[in-house]
């Protein structure tokens, strides 16, 4: 938790290898992130950590099953496995009546049930999500939210968010607070 522009996103994009101008060092997965050539951390993420945006990030011309399938497709080269992989989140996501559709067909309830499913379909180590239900309405974030925080516990994942909703983060089994630069337990 914290302020608008304090850094929550960047701090997250730091943990998930999306960004290396920082400074320091950390670990990730026992391996020290500083060490990692951009090939050895381009693996560790697409092996070990799925992300969950605000934003949905759906490719428009793709399919709920497509959209779910690419990441595996790209991680394994494999797409009958991809597919077959695919499938079973869309069943378990309550997603089959809408298996061929495009994203913009979709409501912002089920495009972001998809997004959580691509961001599941490598059986990540480590799910990062940030502002994951920004923008969704009460009702269908609360859904969201539990769905996903239960499918993270059944599959003994550890997730990394951001929220600005106190409820949600007081579903947290660790909170942080990032303020005036500095990352205080709470």
């Amino acid at each position: 938790m914290g302020p608008s522009g304090c850094g929550k996103s960047t701090f997250l994009n730091i943990i998930g290898l999306l960004d290396s101008e920082f400074e320091g060092k950390y670990d990730l997965l026992n391996k020290n992130v500083i060490n990692l050539s951009v090939y050895e951390k381009n693996l560790l993420r697409n092996n070990s950590i799925g992300f969950v945006h605000q934003f949905f990030h759906l490719i428009p011309e793709l399919t709920v099953l497509e959209n779910i399938a690419l990441p595996k497709m790209i991680q394994t080269n494999n797409t009958k496995e991809s597919i077959v992989s695919a499938k079973y989140l869309v069943e378990k996501f309550g997603l089959t009546e809408r298996i061929n559709f495009k994203p913009l067909n979709l409501s912002g309830g089920e495009q972001q049930r998809v997004a959580i499913a691509r961001a599941l379909i490598n059986n990540p180590q480590i799910i990062i999500a940030d502002e994951m239900t920004g923008n969704l309405d009460e009702e269908t974030s609360d859904t969201i939210f539990d769905f996903f925080l239960n499918e993270v516990r059944i599959n003994k994942k550890s997730l990394i968010y951001v929220t600005h909703n106190e409820k949600y983060a007081k579903k947290a089994d660790i909170r942080y607070v990032i303020s005036k630069k500095n990352i205080i337990n709470i």
